[in-house]
């Protein structure tokens, strides 16, 4: 049986190459501080902006990422709960983007069964379990979270801590624009902590436009 290749549009590769090539810069915009989870720091921020052409062939690459950390204030466990935002943004001819819009959302189609299969094949230990993981679509997109159990391992008895574990994927496309973004949440006290972030974080991109991501 002959195999089928993937297509990988050739406008993906482009936008690589405008990102590698634009200098970064070493602070978020502004627009999304208020994103910073409060009672976390930044561990990490980058911000990569590109234009490049002019009128109607004029192009925008944008690219802004960031990690979050604050302390997990549990019984008997210690670590750091994380939340980690990736925006890729693109502006380009929209007779393209009609063209390659069916390319990004397949790829966000292969990107959620591969973030799908990585939760469903956690195995359990001694030390740690994980629940069955719960998916949820919303009108960006789509987010799937997990309850992990950190067993007690102290002499005598005493219950488990709990965290939670997220990942969420979305697209929008909208006339020359599309903006694909990912976010994931680990180690946080309840799964409404973690949707309520990524809610959040899609409403404020959906509310942004290129030209004030600066």
């Amino acid at each position: 049986m002959q195999k089928i290749r993937p297509v990988v549009p050739l406008i993906l590769v482009f936008i690589v190459t405008l990102l590698i090539a634009a200098t970064p810069y070493d602070q978020i915009p502004t627009i999304f501080n208020g994103l910073v989870p409060v009672g976390s720091k930044l561990v990490s921020q980058s911000f990569i902006r590109r234009d490049s052409g002019e009128g109607e062939m004029k192009i925008t690459m944008i690219n802004v990422t960031f990690t979050a950390s604050k302390r997990y204030n549990a019984s008997h466990t210690d670590f750091d709960s994380e939340f980690r935002f990736n925006l890729d943004e693109l502006v380009y001819p929209e007779v393209l983007i009609q063209t390659q819009g069916k390319y990004y959302k397949m790829a966000l189609e292969s990107d959620i069964e591969s973030v799908r299969k990585s939760y469903a094949n956690r195995k359990s230990d001694p030390t740690i379990s994980y629940d069955t993981p719960k998916e949820t679509k919303y009108p960006w997109g789509w987010g799937i979270t997990q309850r992990v159990h950190h067993k007690y391992m102290g002499a005598g008895s005493a219950p488990d801590d709990i965290s939670y574990h997220g990942e969420y994927l979305g697209m929008l496309i909208n006339g020359p624009v599309i903006k694909k973004f990912k976010f994931s949440v680990s180690g946080v006290e309840s799964a409404q902590e973690a949707d309520q972030w990524a809610k959040a974080c899609a409403e404020q991109i959906m509310n942004v436009t290129p030209d004030q991501i600066q």
